[in-house]
């Protein structure tokens, strides 16, 4: 076994890729409670949710680490994962990956509703058959694959909207969380792709910066998701002047709204900053930090101020 592992267990947890696993359980756990927040927790389809939603992510982690293994060996960035570091057969990880993402699912649609279910299956299938493979194939994986990664928030508001019935629905609200996660991933991934371009090339990824390494088609990407991110951002904001909007915490008074206001304004700067060819590369990285900080934050604050 691998030193940087450590042991059989420290290697499972590292293929469920425990930091996407808990985002995804955040940005559902967001949907569940910015949809009808007047309306009760029920505590039965929240634990359902939040633990079926960690079983599919991890899952999903592991299964992604056992397709993209020979590739995984090639890249300086992913060459100690479980199974190019021998720590763990493959076959093991696909069994491994295959019962968590049967757990999730089955714990969703049965804690939940059909719908919240039904969703996570998608977010699954896209992100394994649809996304993995064309990551090889075209530099449009970058936006297929962020498809699954904005499902989360609608598997939270079907559950939740679902309660005590046997389907679920998405609201406004979902879907505007939808597509904030759609279009915050593409500057997300962009930055990632000027930082490693060399070890995507290395693995065969036909990333936007394999195809571009000037980088600029990156930039133009980030720049054209980022500008709708910041509008859905605002609509969000809208909700909160709406005269049926019942909170303490309205209109200018609204935490989210200047929060969601300073970070956007912050993540373009930084994206003008990205689109510049002389300080492309020594932007990356902070622009890719920003992008890890907006969204916990816009998203934490946001449910906030739904429930109170």
């Amino acid at each position: 076994m691998s030193e940087r592992a450590g042991s059989l267990p420290a290697a499972l947890w590292e293929l469920t890729k425990p930091r996407l696993s808990f985002l995804s359980v955040l940005t559902a756990l967001a949907g569940y409670f910015c949809s009808n927040p007047q309306g009760l927790t029920d505590a039965r389809v929240l634990v359902s949710l939040a633990v079926g939603t960690a079983l599919a992510a991890g899952g999903c982690g592991a299964l992604n680490m056992w397709w993209e293994s020979e590739a995984d060996a090639r890249m300086e960035r992913t060459k100690h994962r479980p199974i190019p570091a021998k720590v763990v057969h493959p076959g093991i990880v696909l069994l491994f990956g295959g019962i968590l993402c049967i757990a999730g699912v089955t714990l969703v649609w049965n804690g939940a509703n059909a719908l919240a279910g039904f969703l996570t299956l998608a977010t699954i299938v896209s992100y394994l058959l649809f996304y993995t493979p064309l990551k090889s194939v075209t530099s449009w994986c970058t936006l297929v694959g962020s498809l699954p990664g904005a499902i989360p928030p609608i598997i939270g508001t079907a559950a939740k909207l679902g309660q005590g019935q046997a389907n679920g629905n998405i609201d406004a609200m979902g879907w505007l969380l939808f597509a904030l996660l759609f279009c915050w991933q593409i500057p997300h991934f962009m930055a990632l792709a000027v930082m490693c371009r060399d070890d995507y090339a290395r693995g065969g990824f036909k990333v936007a910066t394999v195809d571009d390494p000037s980088g600029r088609s990156a930039s133009l990407w980030a720049m054209a998701f980022i500008i709708p991110m910041i509008f859905v951002a605002g609509k969000i904001a809208m909700t909160f002047f709406e005269p049926g909007y019942t909170g303490q915490l309205g209109g200018f008074k609204s935490p989210y709204l200047w929060v969601s206001l300073l970070a956007g304004a912050w993540f373009f700067k930084l994206s003008l900053d990205f689109a510049l060819p002389h300080r492309r590369a020594e932007v990356a990285k902070p622009f890719f930090l920003a992008s890890i900080l907006y969204l916990p934050v816009v998203l934490l604050t946001l449910t906030l101020n739904r429930l109170f």
